[in-house]
């Protein structure tokens, strides 16, 4: 039907994104997104958090969130790790650990696409069956392809997606 263009190719490699997003990532939004993750404006994270409120209604649902890891090196870098800052006030899970492989933002979309899975499970970790990853952006979905992949891997029972803007 109307699936865009980048799902039908993960349709191609037989993985249905089950994706949702509360803004489109127009120029606006880039604007807001690079206030928001490089200047840390308070404001901004409060305003997302009353959006992600509607998060509730998938806790209810027994969902566990799950927060897209930074690695070690982007956390130092940056200083603070803004999908958790969305997550302020709501409970989540941190399930991943990311190896640094070369920024996402300075591949190709083609590498992206086609990286070796940068993530795994933490040690010990009990997994859900139910879960939302949370992402602040979705460009071309391959960071949240590899996490529900390894999931379903791992036999989990329902993984679905979310980002603020895609």
């Amino acid at each position: 039907g109307n699936s865009c263009f980048d799902c039908k190719i993960w349709a191609k490699k037989g993985y249905i994104p089950k994706h949702f997003a509360i803004y489109r990532y127009e120029e606006n939004m880039k604007e807001y997104f690079s206030r928001y993750k490089f200047m840390e404006i308070i404001v901004l994270e409060k305003y997302f958090n009353k959006k992600l409120k509607q998060f509730k209604v998938f806790l209810k649902k027994g969902y566990i969130l799950v927060p897209v890891p930074l690695s070690e090196e982007r956390l130092e870098e940056r200083g603070f790790n803004q999908v958790k800052g969305l997550l302020e006030g709501i409970p989540y899970k941190n399930i991943f650990e990311k190896r640094e492989i070369e920024k996402q933002s300075s591949r190709t979309r083609e590498e992206r696409l086609s990286q070796d899975n940068s993530f795994s499970l933490k040690k010990g970790i009990e997994l859900p069956s139910k879960i939302i990853i949370i992402d602040d952006i979705y460009t071309t979905g391959s960071t949240l392809y590899q996490m529900v992949k390894l999931l379903e891997d791992l036999d989990v029972k329902e993984v679905l997606t979310f980002s603020l803007a895609r």
